[in-house]
This record gives structure tokens, sequence and C-alpha cells, in this order.
């Protein structure tokens, strides 16, 4: 059973380390986790402009993405964007809250919970978490599946598992990466 349905914002993305260990937990069963179109645009450009992608290389990613969890696109209804069209917030962001309500999503997983209306989404059944949240979460509910994903993470990643582990610590914290140690380094 899935912990829940998340849709994840491009700044989960446009991590390695966090992008690889959501989607692979998804892969395995943890979470259902989605994205909009806009979103992956968002993705991409980003990863062009600022870790210096080529535009080809964040387009192969994009791609990778979409072949390897094809059910996690969802597009973006209109009546969602019209949803959420008054709500304050910063219109750049709108477009993710219109899709976790498109994805029915119960999770809206962001490392930028300040630009989103926290009780806006609690009034419609959407709770805004960060990554470091989620990895606790996965941790204490899915430690197997979130070992696998570790395992995928380090096997596909160009550093160490002590490396892996230091980037995931420096991006969600100390508290949220012993957690997740515990999990994937248990005997």
């Amino acid at each position: 059973m899935s912990l829940s349905v998340t849709l994840a914002d491009a700044n989960i993305l446009v991590s390695r380390t966090l992008r690889d260990y959501f989607v692979y937990a998804a892969k395995s069963g943890a979470l259902q986790i989605h994205w909009s179109p806009m979103i992956l645009e968002e993705t991409s450009r980003n990863l062009v402009a600022k870790f210096g992608h080529t535009v080809e290389d964040a387009d192969v990613l994009v791609d990778r993405l979409s072949l390897y969890l094809p059910q996690a696109l969802v597009e973006t209804r209109k009546r969602d964007e019209t949803t959420v069209a008054d709500v304050a917030m910063d219109d750049k962001d709108r477009h993710v809250l219109a899709a976790a309500l498109s994805a029915k999503a119960d999770v809206l997983l962001t490392d930028n919970t300040p630009d989103f209306p926290k009780e806006w989404m609690a009034e419609r059944g959407i709770e805004l978490v960060d990554s470091g949240t989620l990895l606790q979460r996965l941790a204490a509910k899915h430690p197997n599946e979130l070992h696998g994903a570790h395992r995928m993470t380090v096997e596909r990643s160009p550093k160490s598992e002590d490396e892996v582990l230091a980037t995931l610590e420096r991006i969600i914290g100390p508290d949220a990466a012993n957690a997740v140690r515990a999990v994937v380094t248990a005997p």
C-alpha cells in the first residue's frame, strides 16, 4: 500500500540525490509520485540555468523520468487552474498547486514550503511537506522500500555511499539524514 499520492515540485526533481531517492521509492511502491509537464519544464530550465546542464542533457533526463515512471505525469485540468487563480501566493508556483489538485495529491512535496498556502491546502486535504520530512516518514513506514531506493541511488551515482549520504544530509539536515542512515545502514 502506498504512503501517499505525492506531487513533486521542480526543486525536488532538480536535485539528483532527492530525485533518485523519491523516484526509486515510488518505483518500489512506497508512494505514488507525480509531476506535470510544467514542473518538468521548470526542472529542465533550472538544470540548464543553475547547474550548467546542456538543454539536450536536461531533455534526456526528463525523457528518462517519463519512461521510468510513465504513470507519474499528470495533466493539469483547467478547472484546477481556475480554482487556484485567486489563491494568495506567488504566481510562479500556482501551476504546482493546480497540478497537486489534478493529481488528487495528499502531499505536495517541495523544499520551498513558505511559498505555498498551507492552510488553504490543508482545507483541501493536501499536506505541504519538505523532503526531509517525507524521507523520515519513509524511513518509519516503508523502511524496506527506502533501503531499496538508497541502494539504487548509490549504485547509479558517481559518488560513494558515504558521499551520497553526506550530500543528502546537506540537503535535508542531520535529523532527517540520521533517520535515513538508521534504515539504510542497518544490518
